[in-house]
């Protein structure tokens, strides 16, 4: 059920039907109740025996209410009106553990007759549990003075089992009994009421007078069990006593069965509630055990590949890190190929820096002499000679080192670099931009001197460089011997290591170093998401100990209402068996009609006593007619 109302009118009246049938409790929260209507709904429910709570905000408008509820000994919760800790300015009402009225309407006229308002009525349980909790905080904090939109700790009450009235329950049957044989005799009361209070007058109140006639109403009703008509009365009696037996029993049957439902139906609620958290709890602990794969949060799973996966990796250390000859055929024979290689280098980039800087000067004085040298060779082995003969020491020193710069800028880590993001790049300017920019210069001079030798001006420019061919011959010369000489120096500068105790152990030791400080940080992570796990295992443990003691709760319970309701059957049937004895026997009359008669009687006898008498006499003739009543028929 969730029923939606926006029209005033059948708001209250809703209000009040819910009320009404209220069997068990009403909880009311309201920001300003005034409607006196809905307030004698709730007041008539208190007078059922409906337990009855209400919360009111600090509002002089609630005061006449307010009044009305606490004399009828409704608890009332409210702080002093005009109190500034919070207005409570909740709308809602809860009713028999099951039903929840909440929306805009405060309980007043003016919101069932001029406004607009709404309410929802529902029977949703997890609805009813949380504004529960709410009613109780709210009652606490107001209890306990404190300001209503502070979160204080208000523990949820234990789920009681209403208790149910046996005198009341036992008092009504027999008066109901009482009534159907009162019913049965056809009995005026009000005759003998009168008949007391006209014979008192007559007699002064006469102490004799009552005696009389008290004995001869006393014989007129024992006349009733001898009544040859009272057997046709005794059937219908019966009749009626033990249908009003039967009724009773229903409607004490429906009553624990109703109890019982609302108490397996409150515990039904909070167990799942219980169960709703241990799932989560599994939850939890499942992605602390194997970790989510949607987020990438590792678990006790992971973590323990990783630790394996570590010391596999520290026992690989220890056993594969051993001290080699440097000196070995291999070696020997990568130094050779990388002494060929540096020979190379040297004639080329040597060449390079001779027809860049020097040929083209040759040349030029060639021709100036009259001479034609012709076309010259694309790359020179004669071109250290040649700068060492004609530029002197100094520049054929640089020209036989110049393909140092290369080899240095491909293979920074020789010099001690330790970064290898610089070192990465360096490899890359040293291999294609370095060759680049050598290979572009000899192109530019090649197309210069042929230039020159048919008596033109160059007109290359620099992009066209690589529709020559001169430049991607020295392109592919120069980058692939850098390649292979960059290997070739790794080679041996790993064979050195790997020749050197203390640099083979320095590594060793540094990696197995930062192994152990990965062990010690996946460790603390174990150690972390294992408590994590035991607490999550504990809290599971305790809401399954809930679990089972609300089962258990729940049995006594039932069992309680259950003792408590045959107990007071076998009240009702002992009632009843009585009644149907002395209706058999015909005493019922005599004991019942005469308990009526006489009461209506000794009252009217005695209400005139007052206007004849002064009061301490009054006291003593209700002494006497008291004591000449206490005989029985």
């Amino acid at each position: 059920m969730n029923d939606f109302i926006t029209n005033g009118t059948e708001i209250k009246q809703r209000i009040i039907s819910e009320i009404t049938n209220a069997k068990q409790c009403i909880y009311v929260a309201m920001a300003y109740f005034t409607d006196r209507d809905i307030a004698l709904a709730i007041v008539e429910a208190k007078n059922r025996n409906v337990t009855v709570d209400i919360i009111l905000s600090s509002n002089a408008q609630n005061e006449t209410v307010k009044l009305m509820l606490k004399g009828a000994n409704i608890s009332v919760h409210a702080f002093e009106t005009g109190d500034a800790r919070g207005i409570m300015h909740h709308k809602f009402c809860l009713i028999d553990n099951r039903i929840s009225i909440n929306g805009s309407y405060n309980y007043s006229l003016n919101a069932s007759t001029n406004n607009v308002e709404n309410i929802t009525v529902s029977d949703d349980l997890t609805t009813y549990s949380q504004m529960l909790s709410e009613f109780e905080r709210l009652k606490y904090n107001i209890d306990n003075r404190i300001a209503v939109n502070e979160t204080a700790p208000s523990p949820r009450p234990e789920s009681k089992v209403p208790e149910v009235q046996p005198i009341n329950i036992i008092d009504t049957f027999s008066k109901r009994l009482h009534d159907l044989v009162y019913s049965a005799a056809q009995i005026d009361t009000e005759k003998y009421r009168q008949q007391g209070y006209d014979n008192s007058k007559e007699s002064h109140g006469s102490l004799d007078i009552f005696r009389t006639e008290y004995d001869n109403i006393k014989e007129r009703i024992r006349t009733y069990a001898t009544d040859e008509g009272l057997g046709n009365m005794k059937n219908i009696l019966t009749s009626n006593v033990s249908i009003a037996y039967e009724s009773t029993k229903t409607n004490l049957e429906t009553e624990k069965q109703e109890k019982i439902s609302i108490e397996k139906r409150n515990s039904d609620l909070e167990k799942r509630q219980i169960t709703d958290k241990i799932d989560t709890l599994k939850q939890e602990k499942s992605i602390l055990e194997s970790g989510n794969q949607n987020s990438g949060e590792k678990g006790l799973l992971q973590v323990n590949k990783e630790i394996e996966k570590n010391k596999l990796e520290r026992r690989t250390l220890e056993q594969s890190f051993v001290v080699k000859k440097f000196w070995t055929f291999g070696t020997i024979c990568v130094t050779i190929g990388l002494a060929i290689f540096a020979f190379y280098l040297s004639i080329f980039f040597a060449s390079a820096v001779y027809k860049v800087f020097f040929e083209g000067n040759v040349i030029r004085a060639s021709l100036e002499a009259g001479i034609n040298p012709g076309l010259p060779q694309l790359v020179d082995a004669n071109a250290i000679i040649k700068i060492f003969r004609q530029q002197g020491v100094l520049f054929g020193f640089i020209a036989a080192l110049f393909f140092l710069i290369p080899i240095l800028l491909s293979n920074l880590k020789i010099l001690g670099s330790e970064n290898k993001l610089v070192n990465n790049l360096l490899f890359w300017v040293g291999l294609l931009i370095f060759d680049i920019l050598v290979s572009t210069m000899v192109a530019i001079n090649t197309d210069e001197i042929k230039c020159l030798l048919v008596g033109k001006e160059s007109t290359i420019q620099l992009w066209e460089v690589v529709k020559h061919g001169e430049f991607w011959l020295i392109f592919v010369f120069g980058m692939f011997p850098l390649i292979l000489t960059h290997f070739l120096i790794d080679n041996i500068t790993n064979a050195y290591k790997n020749s050197q105790r203390d640099l083979v152990d320095g590594e060793k030791n540094r990696k197995i170093q930062l192994l152990d400080e990965e062990m010690i940080d996946l460790n603390s992570e174990k150690e972390q998401l294992t408590n994590k796990v035991k607490e999550k295992e504990e809290a599971i443990n305790l809401q399954n100990s809930k679990v089972l003691n609300l089962e258990t709760e729940i049995n006594n319970r039932q069992t309680q209402i259950e003792n408590r309701y045959s107990e007071l059957h076998n009240q009702i049937k002992a009632i009843y068996d009585d009644f149907s004895a002395r209706i058999t026997s015909g005493k019922i009359f005599t004991d019942v009609i005469f308990d009526s008669v006489i009461s209506a009687y000794k009252s009217g006898f005695i209400t005139f006593l007052p206007e004849y008498y002064a009061t301490d006499e009054v006291a003593n003739r209700v002494k006497e007619i008291e004591r000449a009543s206490e005989t029985t028929i």
